[in-house]
C-alpha cells in the first residue's frame, strides 16, 4: 500500500517537473556530470600511461647502465 502511494506521489512530481520544463534541466545536468566524469577518466588514464612509460624508460636506462 505504501509503495503505491509513493509511486502516485512521484508521478505528481514528475508531471509537475514536465510542465515546468524542470525535468529537462535535471536530465541535462546529469548528462553534463556523466560527460565530465568520462573526460576526467580519459585524462587521468592518459597521464597514468605517460607516467608508466617514463618509469619504464627510466628502468631500462638503469638496467643498461649496470
Amino acid at each position: 500500500m505504501f509503495t503505491i502511494l509513493f509511486i502516485l506521489q512521484n508521478a505528481g512530481i514528475e508531471s509537475a517537473m514536465l510542465e515546468n520544463d524542470k525535468l529537462w534541466v535535471v536530465l541535462v545536468v546529469v548528462l553534463v556530470i556523466w560527460v565530465m566524469l568520462a573526460v576526467l577518466i580519459f585524462v587521468v588514464d592518459r597521464q597514468i600511461t605517460r607516467i608508466e612509460s617514463s618509469v619504464k624508460r627510466f628502468l631500462d636506462r638503469e638496467r643498461t647502465a649496470e
